[in-house]
């Protein structure tokens, strides 16, 4: 199978062209079903994800001067996680902490072109590189940055995690988030970064 561009994937979407759909759903649909199904879904949840996907993005390629600035399967993938974490959001299900915070990133339109996506999608190779890596350092630091991701000031986080001091909770902060960033670091250098 030959590579194919992001633009030729649009102008295919775009054309409806039933053979870009079909490399679409053989490279992609694995890994919006995984997503999905890794966050409270079932594969027919994925499929209708998937689908509804696709649909935004002919949408979207029907936009004057629209284009894809990142991959495709980055812009696709984001499309389809947003699209999910809306359908969880209507369902009353509030999985991502992280992002359920995050307002910029809930108003988004899908069906208007905006170049607000290729910012969503670095956002998100963002949080999977901390969350990955999150994973990495001591469970104490982990709550202890969750707390801050949560917005806790740092007299809340300190009795929250019973420390003696603020003083102390500001030094672990420093220590756990220096441990975070070398494990950040780590990653890049082996150049692991995969969606």
């Amino acid at each position: 199978m030959k590579n194919i561009s992001s633009a030729e994937i649009l102008e295919g979407i775009k054309n409806n062209d039933r053979s870009i759909i079909e490399l679409i759903y053989n490279k992609y649909f694995s890994t919006i079903s995984k997503f999905v199904q890794n966050n409270t879904g079932s594969e027919s949840d994925a499929w209708d994800v998937f689908q509804e996907g696709i649909v935004i993005v002919y949408e979207q390629s029907k936009t004057p001067d629209f284009k894809i600035n990142n991959t495709f399967i980055t812009y696709f993938y984001t499309v389809c996680k947003y699209r999910w974490l809306k359908t969880l959001r209507d369902r009353g299900i509030r999985k991502y902490e992280f992002y359920d915070d995050n307002k910029e990133l809930e108003n988004i339109g899908f069906n208007s072109q905006n170049n607000q996506f290729d910012e969503v999608a670095e956002k998100e190779r963002r949080m999977l590189l901390y969350k990955r890596n999150l994973d990495k350092i001591s469970k104490e630091c982990q709550k202890l940055l969750k707390l801050m991701a949560k917005g806790l000031n740092v007299n809340e986080i300190t009795l929250q995690l019973n420390y003696k001091s603020s003083g102390f909770t500001y030094k672990k902060r420093r220590i756990c988030k220096h441990m975070l960033i070398k494990k950040i670091k780590q990653d890049l250098n082996n150049n692991q970064i995969n969606l």
